[in-house]
């Protein structure tokens, strides 16, 4: 599991604010799922793309000027699918505080040269951390009926 990471980390700049001069929800997706195409396609060993995004929770709000980390891991797999967790963080550059903000489940599908769907490598989970994430990713799955 420990290979099966993405991150992203940008300026929130002022083209990417709100009309209460925060980072816009759509340019946060967009690097969401960002970091989490990056965690699937290092899973996969190939192309992968989007098929669902669960959930994208927000927490607080990331101003103008921060810089914003977007961490994926890869938490579970199916034959094809690969359930992924997307941890966001801002942090003022000042200062150094850093503070998680939203976190996103994003489901990817690794895909072959025709645009199929292909297996993926087995997940192993080896510390009690990746075995949390696991068992978490695996009742999401359950809940959405997969």
């Amino acid at each position: 599991m420990s290979h099966s990471r993405g991150e992203i980390t940008t300026f929130v700049m002022p083209h990417m604010q709100n009309v209460l001069g925060d980072l816009f929800g759509g340019d946060l997706m967009a690097l969401v799922d960002q970091a989490a195409a990056v965690a699937a396609m290092r899973h996969a060993g190939g192309p992968a793309v989007t098929k669902s995004i669960d959930r994208l929770d927000f927490h607080q709000a990331i101003p103008v000027g921060a810089l914003v980390s977007c961490c994926a891991t890869v938490d579970f797999v199916g034959r094809s699918s690969m359930d992924i967790t997307v941890q966001v963080y801002s942090e003022q550059i000042a200062t150094g505080a850093r503070v998680h903000t939203h976190t996103a489940h994003v489901v990817f599908v690794a895909i072959d040269r025709d645009r199929k769907p292909c297996r993926v490598p087995r997940l192993v989970a080896e510390t009690a951390e990746e075995r949390a994430r696991y068992d978490a990713a695996a009742e999401r799955r359950r809940a959405r009926g997969r």
